[in-house]
């Protein structure tokens, strides 16, 4: 049985507001083109292109990364390289590469994100 209950919050990505999809169904770490077009950052070309899938069904291709964005969730801040994605509805998505070093915790009842790990306030 599917849900369409997702956990979205507001984050500071290089120092900007970024809307953040938690998903932890997706293995990777995603920034959005259009945002990561204001981020002053390195990008490279990944070494084999990642092929995303989507939820209706058809998959991407990914040939791009953005190195070392600064992320600040809860005081926590982490360096991430986020995969370049062609998507509008979000700024970034956080995946399991990124959830589970920090052993988060999604409550999709109370719609937070719980970083067990840092002892961090919740995000809601």
């Amino acid at each position: 049985m599917s849900s369409d209950v997702i956990i979205i919050g507001t984050v500071s990505v290089c120092s900007r507001d970024a809307s953040v999809l938690f998903d932890p169904g997706s293995t990777y770490m995603y920034v959005s083109s259009y945002f990561a077009s204001y981020l002053v950052v390195p990008r490279d070309s990944l070494s084999a292109p990642v092929y995303v899938s989507t939820p209706v069904g058809y998959s991407i291709i990914v040939y791009r990364v953005c190195h070392s964005c600064v992320v600040i969730i809860g005081g926590l801040e982490t360096s991430l390289d986020l995969l370049l994605l062609d998507m509008v509805d979000f700024d970034v998505i956080l995946g399991m590469d990124w959830l589970s070093p920090y052993h988060a915790i999604l409550d999709y009842h109370a719609t937070t994100v719980t970083l067990a790990l840092s002892r961090l306030p919740q995000l809601e």
